[in-house]
């Protein structure tokens, strides 16, 4: 027996919960389970190989650092070393100390060193009594006190030819900053003409170092040989033993990944090379504590990722599970309770399982359903027919309460007795409210006009304006030579609103000598712009603001006259957002008005 024919089988005689629990097994459970682990794997590795490398990287950075101050130093030392002026002024015979001390005061080469390497905090030379009689030191010279013969270092001097490094609490000179651990390298100068030497003690400077490296989240460990700590991010690191045992017998070593440092497993790397001048061995140590909390929040991370997706989904198909079956037994019910002409439940269902036993009560109810739903939508028709007559006489009624050729009628038999009557300016004010009555009435519906008709409207209602207030105002209006008014269209009655604007507000308290300009023009990329300029009373910067903002938004109050919200909103619905009006205003100047449109040949959009 084939596959699919065993899992038709087990299929078709489990009930749905079941079949839903099986699928949640096989096609969400596994593959979770299976991609939570690669990825929890591969994460944890990939992050914990990263960790690595940038310690290793921050340590290879501080041992760079070391090596670069271990090679200035010793050559600071061959410097002093081959100085003769030093050499002839340490192995030259005084007769007192004040002798001494005139001799060596002309004598500033480690204090100029001292000034001038960053990574140098002290620079001391040692001098045997017998040779210059010090009872105290001067400037960088210090006499071998018996005090100074005591000390490790010293007697590792006298013991030994070369040259070393060595850990030790360092004091500066005036004692004023409190006793620190640093790295001090001790070097031999001979003086064969006497046969004695004098010791040169030079100490780094943790400021440096610190500067240096940048240690960020880092904790960083320097010690040399096996002497204590010299340099430690953590100050109280300082002067205590190194963190972990090294026995790395070659001259460098490298190592990096998860340590336990001092009982807590922690991401470190260490390193550790031997100085080119001696055979001493640097260890470093740089560990990052923050890394394996963060690594191990991540892999936590995926853990609770994983299990939220299986707990989520478990909960779901459980809760579709019992939705589902649920909803297969209120069909079977509502498909009998249909069959009795029962029709408070109504639902319907597709597929093979339970449900298809509820097929045949299913075709019974969509039966009795479309009925009852087409004689439902046919009273409904009904209904909508008697309503759309009565809004179509209700509009008819509203029209006939204006008849516009009464008006235009009665306003000619009014301009003909005034002129009859010699009183011309009566005569032509009637005529120009007529022409410009017609053009509103003639245009309330339509959706494009000529340039030219808008013009002329605009020219009308200038001219009322002017018999209206006579020397109170005046006005100009410009168009552009190239524009040929008849050839291009625009929306009807979006310009006029802006001369009337000007007027009713701009020129609202002039009294005499308000101006009207109002500019017509085309750019060369095909706009069309108008400009309507009033030298009235203008606008402050917080009411121009307050005025800007509103033309998105409407305003509620009434006393701001023609809306340019109006205006600005026509625009942008039939020419687009980028398309509006712009304004500029100030105190005491004026206010001007600009109107952006695209410019619409009447002859393109007709073909």
């Amino acid at each position: 027996m084939s596959f699919s024919k065993l899992y038709l089988k087990f299929f078709s005689k489990q009930k749905v919960g079941r079949q839903l629990t099986t699928l949640f097994c096989f096609i969400i459970l596994l593959p979770v389970l299976v991609l939570s682990s690669v990825i929890y794997f591969f994460l944890s590795t990939q992050i914990t190989n990263n960790y690595a490398s940038l310690t290793e990287a921050k340590s290879s950075q501080i041992r760079s650092v070391l090596m670069a101050t271990t090679l200035a130093l010793n050559e600071t030392y061959e410097t002093i070393m081959r100085d003769e002026t030093l050499q002839t002024l340490l192995m030259k015979s005084y007769t007192d100390e004040n002798a001494a001390i005139d001799a060596l005061s002309g004598y500033d080469t480690l204090d100029n060193l001292l000034k001038n390497q960053a990574a140098l905090a002290d620079i001391r030379l040692y001098i045997r009594q017998d040779n210059i009689p010090l009872s105290h030191n001067y400037a960088q010279f210090y006499p071998i006190t018996e005090e100074i013969q005591a000390e490790e270092w010293y007697k590792q001097a006298t013991s030994q030819r070369s040259n070393f490094w060595r850990s030790a609490l360092y004091t500066s000179q005036n004692n004023a900053a409190p006793k620190s651990w640093a790295l001090n390298y001790y070097c031999r100068i001979p003086l064969p003409r006497i046969n004695s030497d004098a010791f040169l003690v030079m100490t780094v400077s943790n400021n440096h170092l610190k500067n240096m490296f940048r240690m960020g989240d880092y904790e960083v460990y320097l010690s040399v040989n096996e002497d204590s700590v010299f340099f430690s991010s953590l100050r109280e690191a300082s002067g205590n033993g190194f963190p972990m045992d090294i026995s790395f017998s070659s001259a460098f070593h490298s190592e990096s990944g998860k340590m336990k440092i001092e009982g807590t497993t922690t991401m470190a790397a260490v390193q550790t090379f031997r100085s080119n001048s001696t055979e001493d061995q640097f260890k470093i140590l740089v560990t990052n504590p923050k890394a394996v909390p963060r690594l191990h929040r991540i892999e936590l991370t995926v853990l609770l990722i994983g299990l939220s997706v299986l707990t989520v989904s478990a909960m779901l198909i459980y809760l579709y599970t019992i939705y589902f079956s649920a909803r297969i037994q209120t069909l079977r019910l509502a498909m009998y309770k249909v069959s009795h002409n029962d029709y408070e439940i109504v639902n319907s269902i597709q597929g093979d399982d339970e449900l298809s036993a509820t097929f045949q009560d299913l075709k019974v109810m969509i039966a009795k359903l479309k009925e009852t739903e087409a004689k439902i939508y046919k009273a409904q028709i009904k209904e909508q027919e008697l309503s759309n007559q009565q809004q179509q006489m209700e509009l008819k009624l509203l029209a006939n309460q204006i008849n516009p050729h009464f008006l235009y009628n009665t306003l000619e038999m009014i301009r003909m007795k005034a002129f009859s009557n010699g009183d011309r300016d009566v005569a032509n004010a009637i005529k120009l409210l007529g022409k410009s009555m017609r053009y509103v009435l003639n245009n309330t519906k339509s959706t494009a006009t000529t340039l030219d008709k808008e013009i002329d409207y605009i020219s009308s209602y200038l001219q009322i304006q002017k018999l209206r207030f006579e020397e109170q105002m005046d006005y100009v209006i410009e168009i552009d030579d190239n524009l040929d008014l008849k050839s291009y269209q625009i929306l009807p009655l979006l310009i006029q609103p802006l001369v009337e604007n000007a007027i009713s507000h701009g020129l609202a308290d002039t009294e005499k000598n308000g101006r009207i300009i109002f500019k017509l023009y085309r750019t060369s990329n095909d706009l069309l712009i108008a400009e309507v300029f009033d030298n009235g009373c203008g606008m402050t910067q917080e009411k121009l603001a307050d005025v800007i903002a509103h033309l998105d938004v409407p305003q509620n109050e009434l006393e701001h006259g023609v809306g340019l919200y109006n205006i600005n909103n026509r625009v942008h619905l039939f020419y687009g957002n980028e398309y509006g009006l712009h304004i500029k205003s100030r105190p005491g100047e004026g206010t001007q008005v600009t109107l952006t449109v695209p410019l619409l040949n009447l002859t393109e959009e007709e073909t």
